[in-house]
């Protein structure tokens, strides 16, 4: 198993809010994480910071899961207490106001992944040479689809497709996915919207296929969205749970 995470300020932003990590226990459970903060006056940075560091020392902290209840019992309450925290931050200093984050988590135990996600950062799983997004947007538009307002082909182009309609600090109700997989001879990548807003799902895809290096995967990815834009901060995480590279 390898694993990787970085990222990247992009071509446009004048500061990094994303924030990505991969780190594993002493029972080989790895957790990776990616944050995209927003907000003004370094909010966003700190609020995606605040909340990746939360589930850091959490996860550095505990003891290795038992079992998947108890897994997914302290994802939840990490995002909630990492919620309650940037809020608390925003409330104290008034160049905070507002700021928050998106997240999604995922964790590695026993060839099975468990993620969660508030957000628009984005979940997929390589398998056979064929990727698929697991998570689904916290978005209006998504929102709008899924009521029949819009269509699928109306939302990739739509005015307000980034619009969140839950972010961690936000006022908004939270509602974390969870999804349960099997991880065998698979690849996990976490991702941050400026990564797929700049390549399209079969350009990753491609990517990902690739005989080389997870660092060098990633990195490649990054390198390549910033070719054709880098209109966004770029985080990027990948766990590959396939045969050793």
């Amino acid at each position: 198993m390898n694993y990787y995470a970085l990222t990247d300020i992009g071509k446009v932003r004048n500061k990094n809010q994303d924030q990505a990590t991969v780190i594993a226990n002493v029972k080989d459970q790895v957790i990776a994480i990616v944050c995209d903060g927003m907000g003004g006056h370094r909010a966003g940075e700190i609020a995606s910071r605040v909340v990746m560091d939360q589930f850091v020392n959490c996860f550095d902290s505990i003891p290795p899961f038992d079992n998947v209840d108890e897994l997914k019992k302290w994802v939840n309450e990490t995002i909630y207490e990492a919620d309650a925290i940037v809020k608390r931050m925003a409330k104290q200093n008034v160049e905070h106001h507002g700021m928050g984050t998106t997240i999604v988590v995922a964790i590695l135990m026993d060839n099975v992944i468990y993620i969660s996600h508030v957000g628009d950062s984005r979940a997929y799983v390589l398998k056979n040479d064929q990727l698929m997004q697991l998570t689904k947007d916290h978005t209006l538009v998504n929102a709008l689809v899924d009521r029949g307002a819009i269509s699928e082909e109306e939302a990739v182009n739509h005015s307000q497709k980034n619009v969140l309609t839950q972010a961690i600090g936000a006022d908004t109700e939270l509602t974390p996915s969870f999804i349960e997989l099997e991880f065998a001879d698979s690849l996990l990548l976490l991702c941050s919207d400026g990564l797929y807003n700049c390549l399209n799902d079969e350009i990753i895809k491609e990517i990902l296929k690739k005989n080389i290096k997870v660092s060098q995967k990633v990195t490649e990815l990054i390198d390549l969205a910033n070719e054709n834009g880098g209109r966004d901060n770029i985080g990027v995480a990948i766990i590959d749970n396939r045969e050793e590279k």
